[in-house]
């Protein structure tokens, strides 16, 4: 199978395959690709929020939900998620669940800022219940994100979903984890 790398001429903007033989690039021109073009006006737009830990968080051994948000007001939640991104310190490997309507214990949510619909929570030592929407394996002293996958397929729109939580599990071996998250969104 030919593998494809398309350039656009630098003289009239005309679209040509590369191909790359014996070290050099080979172009040759080709037919006009179909393009879809989104109208902008109807691309979901908002504000631009995102929050983090204060610092790392110590699993070990256990399931812990280290990062929350939630709709603080009345009627209708609208979120668009932008990014996750997590970062292991620890000494094994974290596994990452992206958590949409599961309950907190000892949750303490706060204001995101004043310009916000939601508040978060980095104080809730368990959860229970809710759908995993996204996960991630992150090995040690590793970052790993997830971004256009998460603005593109989850917009959360309902009347009281619950919180959309980071959700940490340390497996059992005596190894414990240290991780820092971050949540991005657009409010819509």
């Amino acid at each position: 199978m030919a593998l494809r790398n398309y350039i656009t001429h630098p003289a009239d903007g005309s679209l040509e395959v590369a191909h790359v033989v014996g070290g050099a690039i080979q172009v040759g021109a080709t037919a006009p690709l179909p393009v879809t073009v989104s109208n902008p006006s109807t691309t979901p737009a908002g504000e631009p929020f995102s929050v983090r830990n204060a610092g790392f968080v110590e699993v070990d051994n256990t399931t812990l939900p280290i990062l929350s948000v939630q709709h603080a007001g009345v009627g209708t939640l609208k979120m668009l998620l932008r990014q996750l991104e997590v970062y292991n310190d620890g000494q094994d490997v974290a596994f990452i669940d992206l958590v949409v309507g599961g309950t907190l214990t000892g949750a303490s949510f706060a204001a995101v800022d004043p310009g916000s619909e939601f508040e978060v929570d980095t104080a809730a030592t368990a959860i229970t219940g809710g759908v995993v929407i996204a996960s991630l394996i992150v090995g040690r002293d590793t970052t790993r994100e997830l971004t256009g996958d998460l603005n593109s397929a989850l917009l959360i729109d309902g009347t009281a979903p619950g919180p959309v939580s980071v959700v940490v599990s340390d497996e059992a071996g005596g190894k414990k984890v240290a991780v820092c998250a971050i949540l991005s969104w657009l409010e819509i």
